[in-house]
């Protein structure tokens, strides 16, 4: 993890970025939906550690649930607080003492574990956290996606940010080690409708985009933002307007059967 990433500015200011908003709104809502679809309803208890601004929570406690979040940036902590949302700040391995003794029955992790140097502990320790049959959600890249299989070591999300690359089997083979039962692996992008046309076809085509590749990655690697938020908004102008909407939602459709996003969202039971 950034060391600067508790101070980081960039942080706060996108909570401001109206555009950067509505994207993460539409994938927070995509998340939420996947939630419901593997049957975890209200008044489940949910801790989100990397919780950032706390969007996923408040969608979650407008809903009936019972939310708690962890987060190290202070800007995103500080903004979650006004929101009314009950945010820890602080990494997770020095604040697991504060939720040490509480009990979940949900524990997320939105693209946090690539991050962790021992998730291995990580995970142990959200397992203590755990009611019985209580359930652990996991979003990482896929280093076993269409993309990162087409980029090698150019792909947008091999960089040293990521401590760690994970693959829906490395994650299923590992969570069983440690007593959970993987029930649903979904394959996924950020707000996959609204990227733009050129970043849809570069999930479906064998060329390369490698410009385009490397200038996110790049990009990534400066911010630490999302790809969405560079995709959508650096290539949306490219984009020639609504009428190319239909085509990018046939597109988005066949990313989704295909299975060709960069993420996998992973749901785990606690078995013991």
């Amino acid at each position: 993890m950034n060391l600067d990433y508790k101070q980081n500015k960039s942080y706060g200011y996108e909570l401001t970025d109206k555009k950067k908003m509505s994207a993460r709104e539409r994938n927070v809502k995509e998340r939420f939906a996947l939630l419901k679809k593997s049957r975890i309803f209200p008044p489940a208890d949910i801790l989100e550690v990397g919780s950032h601004d706390g969007l996923f929570l408040k969608m979650a406690k407008e809903s009936g649930y019972g939310v708690l979040g962890i987060e190290p940036n202070t800007h995103a902590t500080k903004y979650a607080l006004a929101n009314g949302i009950e945010t820890i700040e602080g990494y997770f391995e020095e604040s697991f003492g504060q939720v040490a003794n509480r009990r979940f029955d949900v524990v997320a992790l939105f693209h946090v574990l690539e991050h962790i140097p021992d998730y291995a502990d990580c995970l142990s320790k959200i397992k203590s956290i755990l009611k019985h049959g209580g359930c652990l959600i996991l979003e990482v890249p896929n280093e076993k996606s269409y993309r990162a299989k087409k980029y090698g070591k150019d792909w947008m999300y091999f960089y040293e940010e990521h401590l760690h690359d994970f693959s829906p089997e490395r994650i299923k083979k590992e969570l069983s080690q440690l007593g959970f039962e993987v029930t649903h692996i979904y394959f996924r992008d950020f707000d996959c409708v609204h990227l733009s046309l050129r970043a849809l076809l570069d999930r479906l085509l064998p060329f390369k985009f490698r410009s385009m590749n490397i200038k996110i990655r790049n990009q990534i690697k400066e911010e630490i933002s999302s790809v969405s938020d560079t995709e959508n908004f650096k290539n949306k102008s490219k984009d020639v307007g609504f009428f190319l909407m239909p085509i990018k939602v046939f597109l988005a459709f066949c990313v989704k059967i295909l299975k060709r996003g960069d993420f996998i969202m992973i749901v785990a039971r606690k078995n013991n």
